[in-house]
């Protein structure tokens, strides 16, 4: 599946809070996830959402785009994952997926 090209502007919030969440999910969760981290309303957009979907059926690749930055590796392949939807507001998130429904801090 291709993702379509997303626009150049960068949500800084999000931008923000994001490397915690990992984090909170290296330190704490068993098994491999995949994340979209929302800050208070924002929406899931339809590419995430399918994103997302492609992770719960067990199958997902992505190409890391070489833009000139240091990549740690080229591509990321995921089986069987869990992909959650985090939504933060401050430092306490709801962690919703792969039929969990639970809160945590940051």
């Amino acid at each position: 599946m291709q993702l379509p090209e997303l626009p150049k502007q960068r949500n800084h919030k999000e931008a923000d809070i994001t490397p915690l969440v990992a984090q909170w999910f290296l330190d704490n969760w068993e098994g491999d996830v995949a994340i979209e981290v929302k800050v208070g309303k924002n929406t899931l957009l339809p590419h995430q959402y399918a994103a997302l979907k492609q992770v719960e059926e067990g199958k997902f690749k992505w190409k890391i785009p070489d833009l000139g930055a240091r990549n740690p590796f080229d591509v990321i392949v995921l089986k069987q994952a869990t992909a959650f939807v985090v939504r933060c507001d401050g430092n306490l998130c709801h962690a919703v997926g792969g039929g969990h429904d639970f809160f945590f801090r940051i």
